[in-house]
């Protein structure tokens, strides 16, 4: 090939080579996780641990960029293996001479991690998961040798504690703590667009109501990134409860514009409150923007007294419709204000703890998972122990991680079939490595030179989202393919035995899913007949708890139904509609039920809010029946008649669909 060829084929290389920027906040995360990983290694070396590329594995499975994420996730990792040796070391004691039962025991103790992961939220989650997993890592080989069994459980736990420590020190020492200003920054810009959305409402755009099933959605991720930036800072720790408060009443004062905008009353009463709504509300949006929240609570705090005091006045002047209208504004503006109060508390030097909040727990889909645990194990031991393959103890180690992991995800099918690839590129890389260039270097120096870049391969597939679980099964593979001990030894054969005992298990794996699969609808159904089960709690004044935190609960629920469908759109969209329709309606039953202050209720209204918890199709007329019986005050009409409204909405949404 001539030199002008050589120059048009290098050209392209040296033009990308010559834009990468290592400075960058990806390339800086691939260089403090390949330190860590190599130091990881390094120290294993020097104690003599027996797996010492196990560490190595865990720097990689625990690595993020986010320094909370990293503390969390290494935090209950240990945990999961501290508690998972202990299963294993009991597992083994009772069970060690009779592999069948020992699978039996494993796959019931993976199902039941797998179920608690399902329930937990956040890095819990993992935590249960690893803590399932581990008895496949801690026992490996224990069954043909039993005398070791202890060993490999303790072997296993330093491992996972040396590469959890060799991780958080790297990632303590060269990076910086910045999730508490992105969770401000997050939750200023939150506030700024349910107050934007809620001006329009006012305003008169009725289009604002069809922006709040995305916005609710979207809202949740705020409580994410709450969760790292505790874990980062001890300070914001004590205060996330305040914030979850805040949270929570950005939620209402949503539902409170979606609902204005939906059902706006035309009523020359309520011109004065809009007028001093659409004056005030942008002055408040304009100084969260701007980080002057004392000017934005003053303005909220004179908002809300002008509107309590007309609303106090229109009870005795107006009709239901007006003092309705009047309710809405009034309870939006008081949750504004309660959502700017917890992004204040984050600064404020008295401590508020803030009430405690309930999340859904998915007990069917628990179920679920950890049926399909259980048969996992079940089914990789008795295809290993019916082939009599030697290895055979690979496929449920393989398979429990896996199988628990992939269930935690949104489309665990695809996720499968990622792994599939990421363990199918890893087998030549581990070749590559372990066969063509480590026998030809010696020392430990050279032996990372050769591995590094493998692995930061694998770490930038990480930091591409669509990459990243084939990246994740890449690099777990290939560490262990590779298998740096001291001294290092090379076998072919095992190798190939072992590789395909890795090819051959996450096919498994998609093979499980497919046989068990995933079911986002009916999963997003199940959580939609939960919530209205508790908005017929609501109707009939059986929740004990404040609105406040009911609201917190539903809007979990609806973030869910999101996630469950986010494959969807279309289908997403309207059930998260109809799931919006019936927190309406359980907030107007909690306002009822307020305004009737624990009073016995007459017998008319009594039989009408049992028939619209029981038969809401057809109990709007009894309820405006009620309303109009003579003697009731006008709040409480009112509220019958918005229940009434809400009934015939909810019934006209799931008619047109």
């Amino acid at each position: 090939m001539s030199q002008t060829a050589y120059a048009r084929t290098l050209a392209p290389l040296w033009r990308n080579l010559a834009a990468l920027d290592i400075t960058t906040t990806r390339w800086q995360f691939i260089a403090r996780s390949a330190l860590a990983t190599g130091l990881a290694l390094s120290i294993a070396f020097a104690l003599q641990v027996e797996a010492p590329f196990s560490t190595a594995s865990t720097v990689l499975l625990v690595t993020n960029p986010n320094q909370g994420a990293v503390l969390a996730k290494g935090g209950w990792r240990l945990m999961g293996t501290l508690i998972g040796g202990v299963a294993a070391t009991m597992l083994m004691a009772v069970f060690i001479q009779t592999p069948a039962l020992f699978l039996l025991g494993f796959g019931l103790w993976l199902g039941v991690c797998a179920g608690a992961a399902t329930v937990l939220r956040h890095f819990r989650a993992s935590g249960a998961a690893v803590a399932g997993y581990t008895v496949g890592l801690a026992t490996y080989g224990a069954l043909e040798r039993p005398e070791r069994a202890l060993d490999a459980v303790l072997g296993r736990t330093a491992t996972v504690a040396l590469g959890v420590v060799c991780l958080g020190v790297v990632t303590a020492l060269l990076s910086g703590r910045a999730t508490r200003a992105k969770l401000e920054a997050a939750l200023a810009a939150q506030i700024a667009k349910v107050g934007r959305l809620l001006a329009s409402a006012v305003a008169g755009d009725q289009s604002a109501a069809g922006a709040a099933p995305d916005l609710a959605a979207g809202m949740f991720a705020i409580d994410d990134l709450l969760e790292l930036s505790r874990t980062e800072s001890p300070d914001v720790a004590i205060r996330a409860g305040a914030v979850r408060e805040g949270l929570a009443a950005l939620f209402g004062a949503l539902l409170g514009a979606a609902e204005w905008s939906a059902r706006q009353a035309d009523d020359p009463a309520l011109a004065p409150a809009c007028a001093d709504i659409a004056r005030r509300l942008p002055v408040v949006i304009t100084a969260v923007e701007c980080g002057a929240l004392e000017v934005a609570r003053v303005e909220l705090a004179a908002l809300r007294h002008g509107l309590r005091t007309t609303t106090n006045a229109a009870e005795a002047d107006h009709g239901p419709a007006t003092l309705i209208a009047f309710d809405r504004l009034l309870e939006a503006i008081e949750d504004f204000e309660a959502a700017l109060l917890g992004l204040m508390r984050l600064h404020a030097r008295t401590v508020h703890h803030g009430r405690p909040f309930r999340y859904h727990r998915d007990w069917g889909g628990a179920w679920r998972n950890g049926l399909r645990a259980l048969l996992a194990i079940l089914a990789g031991g008795a295809i290993g122990t019916a082939t009599g393959w030697s290895e055979w103890s690979l496929l449920p180690l393989i398979l429990a991680p896996y199988v628990v992991l992939l269930a935690m995800t949104g489309n665990p099918e695809a996720g499968a079939i990622a792994f599939v690839k990421g363990t199918v590129l890893a087998v030549p890389a581990a070749w590559l490595c372990g066969f063509v260039l480590l026998p030809t270097v010696t020392g430990l120096p050279l032996l990372l030179a050769s591995i590094a870049p493998f692995w930061i391969a694998g770490l930038y597939t990480l930091t591409v989202p669509k990459l990243a679980p084939a990246g994740l099964a890449y690099l777990v593979a290939f560490n262990t393919l590779v298998g740096a001990t001291n001294p290092m030894t090379w076998n072919a054969a095992a190798f190939l035995n072992q590789a395909f005992g890795w090819v051959f298990a996450v096919l498994m794996t998609w093979i499980v899913f497919r046989v068990i699969p995933h079911q986002p609808h009916r999963q997003a159904q199940r959580i939609a007949e939960t919530l209205w089960r508790d908005v017929g709690a609501a109707i009939r004044a059986e929740v004990r708890t404040g609105r406040s935190t009911w609201e917190h609960l539903q809007h979990h629920r609806l973030v869910r139904i999101a996630q469950s469908l986010a494959g969807d759109p279309a289908t997403r969209r309207r059930v998260l509609a109809q799931g919006l329709d019936d927190v309406h309606l359980g907030r107007a039953a909690l306002r009822l039920h307020a305004a009737l202050g624990g009073s016995q209720t007459d017998e008319s209204i009594h039989t009408a809010l049992v028939m619209a918890a029981t038969m809401p199709d057809s109990a709007a007329p009894a309820l405006r029946d009620a309303a109009q019986a003579g003697g009731l005050p006008h709040r409480i009409a009112a509220e019958l008649t918005d229940i009434a409204d809400l009934l015939d909405r909810r019934s006209a949404r799931a008619a047109s669909c």
